[in-house]
């Protein structure tokens, strides 16, 4: 699977879901929204990863925070928005962070990665 694949599986992804995390939220469910919020925002990681031609090893996934601040391309104020969304995978406020950052890093990474290829 090629990066362009791979980032669109992960934004498909995250469609065909973020209405159902929403939907614990509205009905004040924070138990559920947790477990699919940390999830999506390790997706979302992984979207970053991609999009910036990195395959993160497993040192890297736990070491994210340090090593996002070496990527090229990141969407505006990004590691300050996923240390809040790590934090509190629970808050609703979360769940509007990683769906901005989801909208605005798939327009991007439409153009890194045309630019890639």
């Amino acid at each position: 699977m090629n990066q362009k694949e791979m980032a669109d599986k992960i934004f498909l992804e995250w469609k065909e879901n973020s209405e159902g995390i929403a939907q614990n939220f509205k009905n004040r469910d924070k138990k559920r929204a947790k477990e699919p919020m940390v999830y999506f925002l390790n997706r979302f990681l992984q979207a970053l990863f991609v999009c910036n031609g990195r395959d993160a090893t497993e040192q890297e996934w736990i070491e994210w925070k340090d090593v996002i601040k070496e990527l090229k391309h990141l969407p505006v104020n990004a590691a300050e928005r996923l240390r809040f969304i790590e934090e509190h995978p629970d808050h609703y406020q979360s769940f509007i962070q990683l769906s901005e950052l989801f909208s605005e890093w798939e327009k991007k990474s439409v153009i890194l990665l045309r630019r890639s290829t």
